[in-house]
């Protein structure tokens, strides 16, 4: 049987992470010259690429919880770095898509796919029990860091 962890040693870890994931992203920013919006649009729109989804502007805005003209003037500034462009929605002729391009590819995701198979690497050790274990406790996390300041205005409309 393996060593006793406290508590205590856990959410050390769980800081330091955090802090090395903080300066990571820092990193990748400084690199590619790109704002926290900027690497969180980028790092979605090769997600969804990978994946072979299709994003328009208003999904962007969505995931980063900004608004539409706020969505514009950060797909202006990466259209024109040659991080992104636009293109037509191949049914909705009235609708546009948004892409990586392969400058974004060789920028931002060698960078980001190097830490996640590393990751990967480190996951694929723990074994099942290891991973479901983690899975579990990044779950409780997440959840316990999306309900810190909200609070429920019924009947308010501030």
């Amino acid at each position: 049987m393996g060593a006793s962890v406290s508590t205590a040693q856990v959410l050390q870890a769980l800081a330091r992470f955090r802090a090395s994931d903080t300066q990571m992203h820092q990193r990748v920013r400084a690199t590619a010259s790109l704002g926290e919006n900027e690497l969180r649009i980028l790092d979605f729109l090769l997600r969804e690429d990978r994946d072979a989804r299709v994003v328009k502007p208003s999904d962007i805005s969505r995931h980063l919880g900004i608004s539409s003209a706020s969505t514009t003037a950060l797909l202006d500034r990466l259209e024109r770095q040659g991080s992104i462009q636009r293109v037509s929605h191949p049914t909705d002729r009235r609708s546009i898509l948004i892409e990586p391009t392969s400058q974004a590819e060789q920028e931002v995701a060698d960078l980001v796919d190097a830490f996640e198979e590393h990751a990967a690497d480190v996951a694929d050790a723990l074994g099942d029990d290891g991973r479901a274990a983690v899975l579990a406790f990044l779950a409780s996390v997440s959840d316990a860091a999306d309900r810190i300041g909200v609070t429920e205005r019924v009947g308010s409309y501030a």
